[in-house]
């Protein structure tokens, strides 16, 4: 099936939802002290996000942004 609507698409917000889902197996894979303090899902923008705020072994805050880019059918090969 051709996808037909891309902003965003079925794939990438199921995609983005299926990411969040894994934060507790991601968290497991950070180094020791690290930890993830809060997820937040934009489902909603033409590229879905997953943001993470993320705490380092010395409690300073970060965060990392996964953006779902799904690239149009024609230029998968």
């Amino acid at each position: 099936m051709r996808t037909r609507f891309y902003n965003p698409s079925k794939l990438e917000v199921t995609f983005a939802r299926a990411v969040k889902d894994l934060t507790d197996q991601l968290e497991t894979k950070l180094d020791e002290g690290e930890r993830v303090i809060d997820t937040k899902s934009i489902h909603d923008a033409d590229n879905p996000m997953v943001i993470f705020k993320l705490e380092d072994k010395e409690g300073d805050l970060h965060e990392v942004v996964i953006q779902i880019i799904q690239r149009p059918d024609s230029i998968v090969k």
